[in-house]
């Protein structure tokens, strides 16, 4: 990894810009919900909620790589064909109520993949707003007008596609591999929505679309493939954070109770003690005292007060005339594996093993098939 990567936060992407509009301040928002998340059989395959962010009423559907798609209602199997040919190059699909419309035809649900039943790479767009390439089973269907879109993929898929959105293919190695089991675990831990797995925002896992397969991070996945974090005996769903200020915090240290879960314990972090950080906001607002060090209240006040207005559990409070001063030095709730920190001991030399042993103590690791 360059120097740069380490002495300039930058190439680390939107982990540390407070202002991104995914901040790493909501991650895994009441994963905190930890004790309520129940063990889980190995998962080889996972289904991914996406963008219920922006409550769609239409979607595009198109081929990626020239890969034909058959598409199908609930009644009817392989109704339709997109193979590139004009006119079935893409397909529109629109919420009317509890169905879903495309062209003339309505259906309960629509389902695209390869001919054959398996995964097929497709592009997924909300007209105007944002686009996705994916690579498994897409099943679309219409709740209360707004259309809900599920990808079943691979499980290995989806770890690379969210180890893509959280680290840079450049980062040492050692971090990414560390990012992959902490993120794998967290899928077989398992589900937490009811009509699919998991979502595609910071309540369960930001993704991106799959790396390519020459890149680290794709190396990173199959260099650990089938590697679990576990805690007595139980796959743990674990916590990461951007940044932790130069030690991670327990769940107590945020106003959770651990109960039987695994606790998270307070480390040391040494790449964010030589690298300090500063953020500072204003609100406008005398009303409600901001308070640190619960991050279930935290996030119900950057819902309110927006997400770089508090961008990390662990801050100072001043007054100031018409409002409150903050000054925090974390971002993100720092339970758990420091991604900073992660990355700061790889470019050090610690194996990812080493990684994990340090933010998740009395963990073990575990290979499953």
């Amino acid at each position: 990894m360059s120097p740069r990567t380490l002495s300039n936060p930058a190439p680390l992407r939107d982990r540390i810009q407070i202002t991104c509009h995914r901040i790493w301040c909501t991650r895994l928002p009441l994963l905190l919900l930890l004790a309520a998340i129940p063990a889980a059989d190995a998962q080889q395959q996972v289904r991914i909620g996406v963008m219920q962010l922006f409550h769609p009423h239409q979607l595009v559907l198109e081929q990626d790589s020239g890969q034909v798609l058959a598409v199908a209602t609930d009644s009817k199997p392989a109704s339709l064909v997109l193979n590139g040919e004009p006119g079935r190059r893409q397909l529109i699909f629109r919420a009317d109520r509890n169905r879903v419309v495309v062209g003339s035809r309505s259906a309960l649900s629509w389902t695209a993949s390869a001919r054959d039943g398996s995964a097929a790479a497709f592009r997924l767009s909300v007209p105007g707003k944002f686009h996705r390439i994916y690579r498994g089973q897409l099943t679309i269907h219409s709740e209360s007008g707004e259309l809900v879109a599920v990808v079943r993929m691979d499980r290995e898929t989806a770890v690379a596609s969210i180890v893509a959105a959280e680290m840079n293919d450049s980062d040492p190695m050692e971090a990414l591999k560390a990012q992959a089991v902490v993120t794998r675990s967290f899928l077989a831990a398992g589900p937490r929505h009811p009509n699919f797995d998991f979502c595609d925002t910071t309540h369960c896992q930001f993704l991106k679309s799959p790396p390519p397969a020459a890149s680290r991070v794709w190396s990173a996945v199959q260099a650990t493939r089938g590697v679990l974090l576990q805690y007595r005996g139980k796959t743990l769903a674990a916590l990461y954070s951007s940044r932790c200020g130069g030690q991670t915090r327990s769940l107590r240290d945020i106003g959770m109770e651990p109960g039987e879960a695994y606790p998270y314990y307070a480390v040391p972090c040494a790449y964010c003690q030589r690298h300090p950080f500063t953020w500072h906001s204003t609100i406008s607002n005398r009303s409600q005292n901001p308070k640190p060090g619960n991050e279930t209240r935290r996030i119900q006040e950057a819902r309110q007060w927006g997400w770089s207005a508090i961008p990390g559990s662990d801050f100072t409070v001043a007054a100031e005339a018409g409002g409150w001063q903050l000054e925090g030095h974390s971002v993100g709730h720092g339970v758990g594996m420091c991604q900073l920190g992660a990355v700061g001991m790889a470019a050090s030399g610690a194996s990812f093993q080493d990684i994990l042993a340090h933010y998740y103590p009395n963990t073990v690791l575990i290979s499953q098939p």
